[in-house]
């Protein structure tokens, strides 16, 4: 199995520990949330944060005569807002994985690696991947040529190919309608996965697009390690207990040579998780203000799929 960009997931297993093994599993991690959402706030509190942060609110509201607001395009982020199961707003962990993450000590690194490797694979082969996939029962016909553009749209650009799952697959994609928002695994398990998608707010080919990302094995561009060069967060603008969505990645995870792209499908909107939606939660930091604009494109950029091509080793493609 080949290791994916999903250590910030990983973390959170490791940090919840064997507490989803018992009868109130779900009260801790509420607990654990809670902490991270902690650490969250205390990474922006210093003074040089406060600082900067200070300056491009007076830039933001210099550039927004009359608190102008922003364009409010609902996202996954606002269908999935009363789902707290997810993590990142839109991605969804099993059991099995939490059980998996168990068996890793956090004292040991390279037991660690070899359990990412284990909860979050590539699909097979490398160099040109098949994913099979499936309706859930009743699948509203209307809605299956959205997921059929989506599954085009990455064919036409990675070297991975979709086809209709048999009995004999293992591994395969449910596009799962009777859902409560829209959420996705991250990569390959070796059982069949939901990819969910509640109708109708879902069933757009940038939500499908969005979270069949996450299937191959992507995370959220700003949690990546290197965020804070590019970006600032206020957390006194985010919904209390949903900092934790904010988390940075550890160090030494793979960026796999992608530049931060503000633009990327999978970097959140600006007023992610908002308190007050006409304000930002993400500033670009100086001298980026100009990107401001620019965050959660509404389509995968050519980043997007350069890093899902690096990923699978699709040599033929950009």
């Amino acid at each position: 199995f080949q290791p994916v960009m999903v250590s910030g997931v990983f973390l959170l297993y490791l940090l919840v520990g064997d507490c989803l093994a018992r009868p109130n599993a779900f009260d801790d991690l509420y607990e654990i949330k809670k902490e991270m959402s902690r650490e969250v706030v205390q990474e922006f509190s210093g003074s040089e944060h406060q600082e900067e942060l200070a300056l491009l609110k007076d830039h933001y509201a210099v550039s927004h005569p009359g608190n102008e607001p922003i364009i409010d395009i609902p996202t996954q982020f606002d269908i999935n807002a009363n789902n707290t199961e997810l993590f990142e707003g839109d991605i969804d962990l099993t059991p099995e994985q939490w059980s998996v993450a168990l068996d890793a000590d956090p004292e040991n690194p390279l037991k660690r690696r070899q359990g990412l490797a284990n909860m979050a694979s590539l699909w097979q082969p490398l160099g040109a991947p098949i994913i099979p996939f499936t309706f859930a029962p009743g699948f509203p016909a209307q809605y299956q040529p959205v997921i059929r553009d989506a599954i085009s749209f990455w064919e036409e650009r990675t070297c991975a190919k979709f086809r209709p799952a048999n009995n004999a697959d293992r591994s395969t994609i449910v596009f799962n309608h009777n859902a409560n928002g829209c959420s996705s695994g991250i990569g390959r398990r070796n059982q069949q996965q939901s990819l969910n998608l509640q109708a109708p707010g879902c069933m757009t080919v940038t939500v499908v697009a969005h979270e069949l990302s996450h299937a191959f094995g992507t995370l959220h561009v700003q949690s990546r390690v290197d965020r804070d060069r590019f970006i600032q967060v206020d957390t006194s603008n985010i919904q209390p207990g949903l900092e934790h969505n904010f988390r940075v990645e550890p160090n030494g995870i793979s960026t796999y040579g992608i530049p931060y792209e503000f633009g990327s499908m999978q970097h959140y909107p600006p007023n992610a998780f908002a308190i007050d939606r006409s304000r930002p939660t993400i500033f670009a930091r100086p001298p980026l203000k100009r990107f401001q604009g620019s965050m959660d494109g509404p389509r995968a950029t050519f980043w997007d799929t350069v890093l899902i091509n690096r990923m699978y080793k699709c040599t033929d493609k950009c």
